[in-house]
């Protein structure tokens, strides 16, 4: 693809693996340069970013971040600004995913989905518009990974996931229409069953793989550069008539 997208400024949170990686692979294709802030080892992530600038020739930086931290999503910005001198393009990727059932979960794990899903969320955003609104910029996009789980579901033990996602969905289009006549695009996406390093490593990975193909009208599920195609594209120019938008990236699951 060629979507207009050289030399601008892009932060990806949980850009070190996954989803977030693949979307970080796609920005560099595209000739963007590229931000991740990760949670894992700094090491891991400043050695995934030196290969993206090395095979790509765009420029990278790697920061360790917790973004339900203030803190931590002010230094994060500040170390961008210091590089790149302003922001483009903000991927609110990072997120807790796990297993809890109902009568299990405690108000402190409940909490660390809270803060992450939801503070996190908009904390990063809240920053975005604030650097927008500083430098007087004409356009910067936000794009919200949420998940299909906020909106239909076919397994149990996860309600602290299924309800932080489903307020992410709310709070994207809520922003959308707070922010979106000062020309900051805020859409979301929605992936599905997505083949991670994740999921190739939990138990029972290939019964479960063979289980949600059944399910995916596609056949298959998605690989995470599919999603981060659909992603990357919402932020060019060739989007710029999509606002408030959840795109469906689930093969059809959702239907």
């Amino acid at each position: 693809m060629d979507l207009g997208l050289k030399g601008k400024v892009v932060i990806v949170t949980g850009g070190g693996a996954g989803i977030g990686a693949a979307m970080c692979q796609t920005f560099a294709e595209e000739g963007a340069n590229v931000v991740i802030a990760d949670f894992r080892p700094i090491e891991d992530t400043v050695s995934y970013a030196d290969k993206l600038a090395q095979k790509y020739q765009v420029e990278t930086l790697a920061v360790k971040v917790d973004v339900s931290r203030p803190d931590d999503v002010k230094r994060l910005f500040a170390e961008t600004v210091k590089k790149f001198r302003t922001v483009d393009i903000l991927m609110n990727n990072a997120g807790k995913m796990g297993l809890n059932r109902i009568e299990d979960i405690t108000i402190e794990e409940l909490q660390k989905f809270e803060r992450v899903n939801i503070e996190g969320l908009f904390l990063m955003s809240q920053a975005m518009v604030k650097l927008h609104r500083e430098q007087k910029r004409e356009k910067s996009w936000i794009v919200n990974t949420i998940s299909k789980s906020a909106f239909s579901t076919n397994s149990g033990g996860n309600s602290p996931y299924i309800a932080t996602k489903g307020a992410a969905a709310a709070f994207t289009r809520g922003l959308a229409t707070e922010v979106g006549r000062e020309g900051i695009y805020v859409n979301g996406i929605i992936p599905g069953y997505v083949v991670t390093e994740t999921t190739k490593n939990i138990p029972n990975a290939k019964e479960r793989s063979e289980a949600m193909t059944k399910i995916i009208p596609v056949g298959r599920e998605a690989e995470p550069k599919e999603i981060a195609d659909v992603a990357v594209f919402l932020c060019s120019e060739k989007a710029c008539q999509v606002m408030g938008v959840l795109m469906d990236i689930t093969g059809g699951t959702m239907l």
